[in-house]
């Protein structure tokens, strides 16, 4: 994800809503979303005497699971309920969206303007219209409707909703909020003198030189990436990469690209004192004027950095980080991600612009990014399952303060509260393995808070069960002083199923004819074009031959037409197109594993699945694939591997992201579980939860809703 949008934000910070949310409403409800909740795995746990507070509330109340969205991925499912509609209408489908402008990927929860008019000014262009950032929804969220009808609304922490949108309502973004340099799930560090360097998407490792030179003092030093300084005028290397690019000259553009990323580059210098004296080493870190200091296996606390942008630092940006001390020999420290600053934010990371420096001021510095547990380091194995259960348990940690003070917040007012937690799914994704003796991916048996990890995924279920009950405690608090009841609902996005067996959808495309690769082409990360300096796609560029190209996949769970029309360099007419899907669906669902198994279970068209002005967005098919299976990581950004030449687009899925819920969506049922005993109007969906707090809350709502309340 690129920068610059954090840059335009520090140089006008735009509001995000005015005053806060209005002073009382008599009723009162609750909402408590965890993500990846498991019907079946739910109820498993609470007949084996592990959720006394689920079952508590279960026993009282009216426990049913949840009809998710198609497909079942988070931000669709999570926007179908902000909006009370089907993604034809709210116009998310995936993670990932493809770019019709190149064939290309962008983030499906957010975009961003063109930059306009920029003034050259002393090495630097200064932007002067365009690079607004904004979320892609197409409905109105039940926050803003809600609030502007006069109801204290508190969203603590809502997926796919980054950047928020101006509403009175006080809300705070999760999934889909970036860290200071703008990775979408963070950057993290790994500093060692034992470590292959390297860096992606999501990390940075970084091989140091420890001076031991004494005994008792070790010093290392190395440097914390900020944002790309992308202010810098370079257009003169970004007419000769764009020539290179031209000309076919991959080698000669890449050395320049390189170029401009040194130019760009901004840091602040950080050093590791590994302090021996004592019967264990202890690790002070200074980061600017900052100190840290953490004993072996332990962090530092949150540390204050900033980077200089413009003429040597006119414009400081700041951020906050910690550090784990991994161990002295050999020498290892994990760095966190660096957040956005809660108390001087970049760009707004609540609404009103100030909340979440009250957030701060009461709790701490606090993540600030989505997805903040920090599964993407533990892919990449910067972290042990160890030490990311350790780092997630204090996310954990952290959303139980913010709980406290929501309910603080809620309880003086009255009025709707949305509160979530993402930890217990994003635990299921990373550590099904270990309780999965099926599973292709398997690792030596270790344990964490004495407990193995084959029952790590049991142990955050009970810590999610305690939030339960502290939440419950606190409510039937605030109903023993008076007032209304609460009502109280829980609910999910979506259920976890194992995760065995990935498809490389493009390679089976190519297997079978649909998508056609240049000579001498066999595989690819992407299958987009090139583009030039100002963003546009260079015709002709890329590893596809698309005047021979009938499908391409870019995401999890759907297949795209290369539409005459609609696609840049499109062949499939509107005449070709219904015959094209059937003949693609019906070769899908005869797909077998090796064992007989039906890879797929369901196959739709887009016209089957989704209603509404945004539906024309959509992929033309909808995978819905088998318990066990799912789409690989490489097809959903548009790859190729290149194990079709070995008919090998079915392989193991030998990954610590080992649980999934991208399937067909009646086999990952989301949970709803409702406060008292209460006859359901019907089979429940997520937006008809939407259309519920509608009700309660006598607020009419949005024209075009699809969800029917459901008591």
């Amino acid at each position: 994800m690129k920068t610059g949008f954090l840059i335009l934000g520090a140089l006008a910070l735009a509001g995000c809503g005015g005053e806060a949310a209005p002073a009382h409403s008599d009723t009162r409800v609750v909402v408590f979303g965890v993500d990846g909740l498991d019907p079946e795995m739910l109820q498993e746990r609470i007949a084996a005497g592990m959720l006394p507070n689920f079952a508590k509330l279960a026993a009282a109340g009216t426990l049913a699971p949840l009809q998710t969205s198609w497909p079942p991925q988070s931000p669709v499912a999570w926007s179908n309920f902000i909006c009370g509609t089907n993604p034809g209408k709210h116009g998310l489908y995936d993670f990932i969206h493809v770019d019709r402008r190149s064939y290309g990927i962008k983030t499906s929860m957010s975009e961003s303007d063109p930059i306009g008019f920029e003034l050259p000014l002393f090495g630097y262009k200064i932007p002067l219209s365009g690079g607004a950032s904004r979320l892609t929804r197409a409905f109105p969220a039940f926050w803003e409707v809600m609030a502007d009808a006069g109801v204290p609304v508190y969203v603590h922490r809502m997926p796919a909703n980054f950047p928020p949108a101006p509403t009175t309502a006080i809300t705070y973004p999760d999934m889909g909020t970036p860290d200071l340099v703008g990775a979408a799930s963070g950057k993290a560090y790994l500093w060692s003198e034992d470590v292959t360097p390297g860096s992606g998407e999501s990390y940075y490792k970084k091989r140091v030189t420890v001076s031991r030179g004494s005994q008792t003092l070790w010093k290392a030093f190395d440097r914390v990436q900020g944002p790309d300084d992308t202010l810098k005028n370079l257009s003169g290397l970004e007419h000769e990469r764009d020539e290179a690019l031209k000309s076919g000259d991959m080698g000669g553009a890449n050395r320049i690209g390189k170029e401009i990323e040194r130019a760009r580059e901004t840091y602040e210098v950080v050093e590791f004192n590994v302090d021996r004296t004592g019967a264990e080493p202890q690790l002070a870190v200074k980061l600017g004027d900052a100190w840290g200091v953490a004993g072996l296996g332990e962090w530092t606390e949150w540390m204050p950095v900033e980077f200089g942008m413009l003429w040597g630092g006119l414009m400081p940006i700041s951020g906050w980080t910690r550090f784990r001390f991994v161990s002295a020999e050999p020498f290892e420290v994990y760095g966190a991600p660096v957040q956005i600053d809660p108390f001087a934010p970049v760009t707004p990371v609540s609404t009103p612009d100030d909340a979440a420096a009250d957030l701060a001021a009461a709790i701490g510095p606090y993540y600030t990014q989505g997805f903040p547990d920090a599964y993407k380091a533990y892919k990449a194995e910067l972290l042990d399952t160890a030490a990311f259960v350790e780092q997630s348990d204090t996310v954990m940690e952290e959303r139980g303060r913010m709980l406290d003070y929501a309910l603080g917040q809620w309880g003086a007012s009255g009025g709707l509260l949305f509160f979530y937690v993402g930890s217990l799914d994003m635990r299921c994704h990373m550590l099904w393995h270990s309780a999965d003796a099926a599973h292709p991916h398997q690792e030596p048996p270790g344990e964490y808070d004495g407990v193995p990890y084959a029952q790590q995924i049991d142990r955050v279920y009970r810590q999610v069960d305690d939030m339960l009950g502290v939440l419950m405690a606190r409510i039937e608090e605030l109903e023993r002083a008076g007032g209304a009841p609460v009502e109280l609902m829980v609910m999910s996005d979506h259920g976890f199923a194992p995760f065995r067996r990935k498809m490389h959808v493009n390679d089976w495309l190519v297997q079978e004819g649909y998508l056609v690769l240049k000579p001498g082409t066999t595989s690819f990360e992407m299958c987009a074009l090139e583009l030039d300096r100002h963003g546009e796609p260079i015709p002709g560029t890329g590893p596809v031959d698309w005047s021979k190209s009938r499908a391409y996949a870019v995401g999890f769970n759907g297949i795209i037409l290369n539409r005459a029309g609609r696609e840049p360099a499109g062949i499939v007419t509107d005449a070709q197109a219904a015959a094209l899907q059937e003949e693609i669906r019906a070769k899908l669902l005869a797909l077998r594993d090796t064992d007989g198994t039906a890879v797929l279970t369901r196959v739709l068209t887009a016209a089957e699945v989704f209603q509404g002005d945004q539906a024309q967005f959509a992929p033309d098919l909808q995978l819905g694939f088998n318990v066990g299976y799912g789409a690989s990581d490489e097809c959903a950004i548009g790859g190729v591997t290149g194990d079709w030449q070995q008919g090998a687009y079915l392989v193991d899925n030998d990954s610590r992201w080992s649980g999934s819920h991208l399937m067909d969506p009646e086999l990952v049922r989301g949970t709803l579980l409702v406060r008292g005993k209460v006859s359901l109007s019907k089979d429940p969906a997520l937006e008809d939860i939407t259309a519920t707090l509608y009700s309660r809350f006598g607020v009419a709502p949005p024209e075009g809703i699809d969800g029917k309340p459901l008591f």
